[in-house]
């Protein structure tokens, strides 16, 4: 890509400084006490402003092409990026609902397995027979943090919060703040007025070591 070539800053500053030097000298001991010392702050003050305005112009012309340049780079990248983006949200949309799948599988086991044992050991109260613990039916224990073979991927749960009634949120969590929302999510509290709480998995990707 062409290298954008711009005036140097530093030079064109100076100018601007060189320039201006007679107002910005008349300012540090300005006091205003007569018709004559005002129109004088006056044509200061006209200066002052002209001076600005020219500052405020050339640094556009100089930031102008640089502002292009990225702007190019930008929309160049952003199809690729796009594309990337959309697969991102993809696997990850496949990947959490499997591991959420994978934890109901579990908990519904855990369950029919503390259900079981409860049974045999009510049974062994009148018979006197010794319990083993009842196994899980072949379900695998789901990990945080699961190795793949480039690098490491971690679910976590999160919140998916949404404000729908900002009139009934209680005022200790207003403009509504999303911030005090999610510290109250957080502290185990789901259940808030005008606003609807719902669970989701979130996954974050590393390359590399274990």
């Amino acid at each position: 890509m062409q290298t954008v070539a711009t005036q140097d800053p530093g030079t064109a500053l100076e100018s601007l400084e060189q320039r201006a030097e007679p107002v910005l000298r008349w300012l540090h001991d300005l006091k205003v006490t007569s018709p004559e010392t005002q129109k004088n702050a006056e044509d200061l003050l006209i200066s002052a402003r002209v001076a600005w305005k020219e500052a405020d112009e050339k640094r556009k012309e100089l930031t102008r092409p640089l502002d292009e340049a990225k702007r190019r780079i930008i929309q160049l990248f952003q199809p690729y990026m796009n594309r990337l983006e959309t697969g991102i949200s993809i696997l990850n949309r496949e990947l959490t609902s499997y591991h959420e799948s994978l934890i109901a599988l579990r908990r519904e086991e855990e369950r029919r397995a503390l259900e079981e044992q409860a049974a045999r050991m009510k049974e062994a109260q009148e018979t006197g027979e010794v319990v083993e613990p009842v196994e899980l039916a072949g379900v695998p224990h789901v990990t945080k943090t699961s190795h793949a073979h480039i690098g490491t991927v971690t679910y976590r749960e999160d919140w998916d919060i949404q404000v729908v009634d900002a009139a009934k949120v209680p005022r200790d969590l207003c403009e509504p703040s999303m911030s005090r929302i999610r510290a109250r999510v957080k502290s185990g509290v789901t259940d808030i007025p005008g606003v609807l709480v719902t669970r989701r998995t979130i996954s974050t990707a590393r390359k590399g070591g274990y």
